[in-house]
């Protein structure tokens, strides 16, 4: 009877048997293949510069969904074990921060290190809410994840990095704060769109209508250690001109290739659906 139940024991080891997605930067892995080449560059510069600047470790990881790695984990179990597995934040200060996006399960959770207190979940808990979940259930996941990223920074990384407490409920001055903040990084995150979107209002060289329109395509995705290339196409709707134009992109941090501090999480953070 022992071989019987050998057997069985093999059997079944795949429905408890659980694993976790290797990384293929610090910064940002996109297995479910949400972002484009640039805008997958862009947060690997900004989370590589709070990394630089802050000595913050804000990793982000989208995949399509949880059940090939842990299916009988729950959401929170199964970022808690990848965060220490991958071992997020400077293993001292525990202040890794994590965000784990599943597109067809469509779920998603901020993932805080241990140094962080259970009032920051809260303030995780409110990110969600305001910056992730609209665009999310858009399915803008691009849009979701940059707002929620630079949301991420400016309402706990940063004022926990500070020394800050997390604001409280009735605390409106600093949730005004963190909200204008939030609004100036992404103005300045989106000088670009918004050039992309002036460009309506200009006049066609050739015929003089309003009908110009702007867009733009990776040709070669920038590297550690090679520029990548990019091209600007303007075209008017109305007669057909077009104008083609190529910009550098700049090489990737090589900060972000490389490994984690060796933080822990403590569990805390905060969850969303849509």
């Amino acid at each position: 009877m022992r071989w019987v139940f050998a057997v069985l024991l093999f059997l079944a080891a795949p429905l408890w048997a659980q694993s976790y997605p290797d990384y293929d930067r610090t910064t940002i892995t996109d297995r479910a293949d949400l972002l484009t080449d640039a805008q997958e560059a862009a947060l690997d510069t900004r989370l590589s510069a709070l990394r630089r600047d802050t000595g913050v470790e804000f990793a982000v990881l989208t995949l399509a969904s949880q059940a090939p790695y842990a299916a009988a984990l729950s959401l929170e179990d199964f970022a808690t074990g990848l965060f220490d597995h991958w071992g997020i934040g400077d293993a001292t200060r525990n202040d890794g921060i994590f965000v784990l996006v599943l597109s067809q399960d469509r779920a998603m959770r901020i993932e805080l290190g241990a140094a962080y207190g259970r009032e920051w979940d809260r303030v995780a808990a409110d990110i969600i809410d305001r910056s992730f979940l609209p665009a999310f259930s858009n399915d803008d996941y691009a849009t979701g994840i940059a707002d929620g990223v630079e949301d991420v920074i400016a309402s706990i990384a940063l004022p926990f990095r500070d020394g800050a407490d997390a604001p409280t409920g009735n605390d409106s001055v600093t949730t005004w704060a963190a909200i204008m903040g939030f609004i100036a990084i992404w103005l300045v995150a989106a000088r670009r769109k918004i050039g992309d979107w002036a460009t309506r209002l200009k006049s066609c060289p050739k015929c003089g209508h309003r009908a110009l329109s702007r867009v733009r395509n990776t040709l070669r995705a920038a590297t550690t250690s090679m520029r990548g290339e990019g091209e600007t196409r303007l075209r008017c709707s109305q007669c057909g001109y077009e104008k083609r134009e190529t910009y550098i992109i700049p090489t990737r941090s090589s900060s972000s290739g490389g490994s984690f501090g060796g933080g822990r999480s403590g569990g805390g953070g905060a969850s969303g659906r849509w």
